[in-house]
């Protein structure tokens, strides 16, 4: 079963990982001269941060870190920009209790573990991603590690940009404390985690909308 992580417990926690974010800005922007912002997503960002009741996975912040487009014509070289990244988080978190920077298909990842009672307590991934010109205003575009294919590429992702939408309606109405609710419900009996939570966010926001303004 899971339940909701308190803000006062998480709040400290997502304001060390962007301290370190800063600091990584300044490696990356001293060292490669590329520029970065960055931005919490997911359930972080909507405060719908979540763990198992007593599992040992603890829970999980996400963000994604926007380089600029590299321009008409040009291209970057994922595999050397996923490199930097890597190399800039491995200095800027030596010396804490994070674990290196690992390489996963999608993001970089770092967990807080504790060895004593073999759990980890937090973690957090890092997408690197940039956004298309204006032909591509509903998507970005995010570096991938093909493991399969032993390469890296920079693969384009769509936006649901209605769902955000819809939830506007249900804050018009004080109807967010629903959307808690359900999403908890549906996290609860996802047996396997065989959807992602992003997809489970999504149908819990339908659900509530259908049953205030459709029934």
């Amino acid at each position: 079963m899971y339940e909701y992580v308190s803000r006062s417990e998480y709040a400290p926690i997502r304001k060390e990982l962007e301290e370190s974010i800063k600091r990584t800005q300044i490696e990356m922007r001293k060292n490669y001269g590329l520029t970065f912002q960055f931005h919490l997503i997911g359930s972080g960002r909507k405060h719908l941060v979540t763990r198992i009741i007593g599992g040992n996975k603890g829970f999980d912040f996400d963000y994604n870190l926007v380089i600029p487009h590299p321009g008409n014509g040009y291209y970057y070289k994922a595999d050397i920009i996923k490199q930097y990244f890597i190399d800039s988080f491995k200095t800027t978190l030596r010396g804490t209790q994070y674990s290196f920077p690992k390489d996963s298909t999608s993001a970089i990842t770092i967990k807080v573990v504790d060895k004593k009672n073999k759990k980890i307590c937090y973690g957090c991934d890092f997408a690197i991603i940039y956004y298309g010109d204006y032909d591509e205003a509903d998507g970005y575009y995010y570096l991938r590690n093909n493991k399969k294919q032993g390469s890296y590429q920079f693969a384009f992702r769509a936006l649901n940009s209605n769902i955000e939408e819809t939830v506007e309606d249900i804050l018009k109405y004080d109807g967010w404390n629903y959307v808690r609710d359900e999403y908890l419900k549906l996290k609860n009996i996802n047996e396997g985690n065989r959807k992602h939570s992003y997809s489970l966010y999504i149908e819990a926001v339908n659900n509530v909308y259908n049953q205030m303004f459709l029934q």
